[in-house]
């Protein structure tokens, strides 16, 4: 199954539960969208102060210096907003496209060379990432605002390149490459928590040495 049609399929079952992509739309006045960065900032230092589950709507607000109705009339709860700020802080680190060089390899190599490199500050709200991940085990809105706005651009990042090599003939086409997204996040997840950097070396091993071989490439 290719991994876009399964991320499809996902999304479609999960459809009534999941949030929205993006701040809500909500009828009435026009809002101001340069407050949403202020805002997601906010909640993104309000949980490294006071962790997830201390964090409340109105320490974002007074944080971000803004009313709390300004908050709910862009997110529906607390775990939408502090899923958005982790999406934004990862965008803040570098762009997330995908590439399309005209070979698996060469994209692979384009998406490791793509790898921000992550100084100490990005270290501590790593940790942070990590505890909001922890808090997700208890609770199901927020590991679905996180499925939703954090991990589902890297998994339709790769999904994207393994479906596009299966197209080239590159990779055989009754492989399941399903999972293989999740086998590199969740790689990820086990280096961050051993505090350990994921960098453009580790990434390479990951992508090279486990993905590549798993996905049958024939190049």
């Amino acid at each position: 199954m290719s991994v876009s049609k399964e991320v499809n399929k996902l999304a479609t079952g999960r459809q009534d539960q999941r949030p929205s992509s993006g701040p809500a739309v909500r009828q009435g006045r026009r809002q101001d969208r340069s407050l949403d960065a202020t805002i997601l900032d906010a909640a993104l230092s309000g949980v490294a102060a006071v962790g997830y589950d201390r964090l409340t709507m109105d320490d974002v607000a007074g944080r971000a210096g803004v009313g709390k109705a300004a908050i709910y009339r862009r997110w529906a709860s607390k775990a939408e907003v502090v899923a958005n700020a982790i999406a934004q802080w990862r965008r803040a680190r570098g762009p997330i496209g995908v590439p399309d060089t005209g070979s698996l390899r060469s994209d692979i190599e384009a998406l490791i060379e793509a790898l921000p490199a992550y100084d100490e500050n990005d270290a501590s709200t790593i940790r942070v990432v990590l505890g909001v991940a922890t808090a997700a085990v208890q609770d199901a809105t927020l590991a679905a605002a996180i499925d939703d706005f954090v991990l589902s651009v890297p998994r339709q990042v790769l999904g994207s390149i393994l479906d596009r090599a299966v197209t080239r003939g590159e990779i055989p086409p009754d492989r399941d490459l399903s999972l293989l997204p999740d086998v590199v996040m969740g790689l990820n997840m086990v280096r961050m928590v051993s505090g350990r950097p994921v960098d453009q070396l580790f990434v390479r091993r990951v992508l090279e040495d486990i993905v590549l071989p798993l996905a049958g490439c024939r190049g």
